[in-house]
């Protein structure tokens, strides 16, 4: 029986995880077994460390799902919960025109089946992660009544990870499509000798929203002009 062609994308969400490569491990790990148990073949794996929330930032991703449909191999990811919500997760699932495969979902040759299962799989997932959070308040509500300190004093927020933080923030806008949509005409506008106050009003006039759907102001388009530069 011929092999089925896999390519693999994993992700990790902090620059901590990806130099200690744990969990990178752990979901290559995974991968690897699920690929042997459908008599597979990884061909190509891709990773990355990326903490934003908009799937164009993730740069691997796109390498790897490129890579899979020019090789007509199936994607596969140790856990649907490297997305950050279902409708990313179903994005990609279009976007592979089905040919994907999470790690923690039943297989199914069904694509109404598989994004059921998909589906309820995510729903588990936040379930478990609420009462893990109600767990953990509650422990740290006991510490506090008993006059015990919490948290990491030990902990320290480097220069790096401010920076991260801050770069990570920017792209997240730089790839938001309302500014993306607004800078071009803005730019235009610009361009042309028109005024800050001036842009947000044919901005509004013309229908166009913030990253968060509001309505522009003079400010707003000041930041909008430098985000690009």
């Amino acid at each position: 029986m011929e092999k089925k062609l896999f390519v693999s994308w994993r992700r990790v969400s902090t620059q901590k995880q990806g130099r200690s490569g744990l969990g990178l491990e752990a979901q290559q790990a995974i991968i690897n077994y699920f690929v042997g148990e459908a008599n597979g073949q990884l061909i190509a794996d891709f990773h990355e460390t990326y903490t934003g929330k908009n799937l164009h930032g993730c740069t691997e991703l796109q390498k790897a799902m490129v890579y899979a449909k020019k090789n007509d191999a199936i994607l596969v990811i140790a856990k649907s919960d490297r997305f950050r919500n279902l409708e990313q997760a179903l994005e990609v699932y279009r976007l592979m025109n089905g040919n994907i495969y999470f790690c923690d979902v039943p297989a199914t040759d069904d694509a109404a089946t598989y994004k059921f299962c998909l589906s309820l799989a995510w729903a588990l997932g936040e379930r478990e992660a609420a009462i893990t959070s109600i767990r953990t308040r509650q422990a740290l509500q006991a510490k506090r009544a008993r006059g015990e300190s919490v948290g990491n004093h030990n902990a320290t927020i480097t220069s790096e990870m401010r920076a991260n933080s801050i770069a990570t923030r920017k792209q997240d806008a730089q790839l938001n499509e309302n500014n993306r949509k607004a800078y071009k005409l803005a730019s235009l506008l610009r361009k042309q000798g028109k005024s800050f106050v001036s842009i947000a009003k044919e901005l509004n006039e013309s229908g166009y929203k913030t990253s968060t759907g509001k309505q522009w102001q003079t400010v707003q388009v000041q930041r909008l002009m430098a985000l690009y530069k």
